[in-house]
This record gives structure tokens, sequence and C-alpha cells, in this order.
């Protein structure tokens, strides 16, 4: 679980409203909720980059190119276009999970097989 340390407790409520009542000023909500969107951002680049690495597994970016050129077969083309799409509704599912900061995304049971 993504957490903040204040006055020596962990906390996991980012809502302003507990955090006003804990007793954080406005300068060190800000603190913690621009880390919390530093840490975000750096983690959905690396989902992005892992959904690029599972495509290329199966299909690296000459024969994605080769698919787009219809260079293989039609079942090759339409089996390269589901094998990108299916990452991407993955990667998608994964960027939009607001618990993406406590989430394992290299994980197997978050992209197809």
């Amino acid at each position: 679980m993504y957490t903040y340390i204040f006055k020596g407790q962990t906390h996991s409520d980012f809502s302003i409203s507990y955090m006003q009542q804990i007793g954080m000023d406005a300068e060190q909500i800000e603190a913690v909720n621009n880390q919390r969107n530093h840490d975000l951002k750096a983690v959905k680049e690396k989902v992005r980059q892992e959904c690029s690495r599972r495509i290329a597994l199966h299909w690296n970016e000459v024969g994605q190119i080769n698919a787009a050129l219809g260079v293989y077969t039609p079942e090759e083309t339409e089996s390269c276009r589901q094998c990108i799409e299916a990452h991407r509704s993955a990667c998608n599912a994964l960027l939009s999970n607001p618990d993406l900061l406590d989430i394992n995304y290299k994980k197997d049971e978050y992209w197809p097989s």
C-alpha cells in the first residue's frame, strides 16, 4: 500500500480532509501529493514500457511493421493486431487503476498470455 509518514506515523489516506484532520498544513499536503503524483507518473511510464516489452515478445517491431504493410498472411496480420490490442487494453486497465502504485504490474496475471 502506498503510504506517507507524518509526525512519525504512517498514513495511507490521501484525502485533503484527512490530511488536515491529522494536522498537515497546505504546504505539507501539497508536498505529499506532489510526491505521489511524481511516483505515479514514473510507474505509468514503466507500465507502458512493460506493455511494449510484452508485445515485442510476440511481435517485434519489424514483425509489426511487416504485418501493417501486408507482408504476412491475413491470419498472421490479424494475430498481430489482436496481440497488440489485448496488451494495450491490459495496459489501459492498469493505467486507470486507482491502486496502480500498489500493484506489481510485472505479474503475468495483469497481461494476456
